[in-house]
């Protein structure tokens, strides 16, 4: 549960945050020059924010912290995986190991019984 509820309150989010953005986007474009401190738009504010964050960011970087991740995501993987397979194989033994004792046991009883049955011993209880 907790787990749909965190990417469903961050897209209500990021959609309640752009809406705020579109609906005041008219105001902010229509801001005089005069009243800006730093004679700066809104869209070459914009403009400057998005080139300071892909200076940040190089696609080279992107796909070495892609890679690493999936390296780790896999890793992760493959040992659950193997651990799971070492727990199925465990069971799978035991499993096999207890059926060949039943199985054992029942052909011994059973041989114990037709070996009585052939020397015509009776329990103690049938002879009186």
């Amino acid at each position: 549960m907790l787990n749909i509820l965190l990417p469903i309150l961050s897209f209500l989010s990021l959609a309640g945050a752009f809406y705020i953005l579109y609906k005041k986007l008219p105001a902010l474009v229509n801001i005089p020059l005069e009243s800006i401190q730093n004679k700066e738009t809104f869209f070459s504010f914009l403009r400057r924010i998005i080139k300071s964050l892909f200076s940040f960011v190089h696609p080279k970087k992107i796909k070495i912290y892609t890679l690493v991740l999936a390296e780790k995501v896999l890793s992760r993987f493959r040992t659950t995986t193997l651990k799971v397979h070492e727990t199925i194989e465990l069971m799978s033994r035991d499993l096999k190991h207890k059926s060949q004792q039943e199985k054992w046991e029942h052909n011994w009883f059973s041989h114990k019984d037709k070996d009585k049955d052939e020397k015509g011993d009776l329990p103690t209880e049938e002879k009186k």
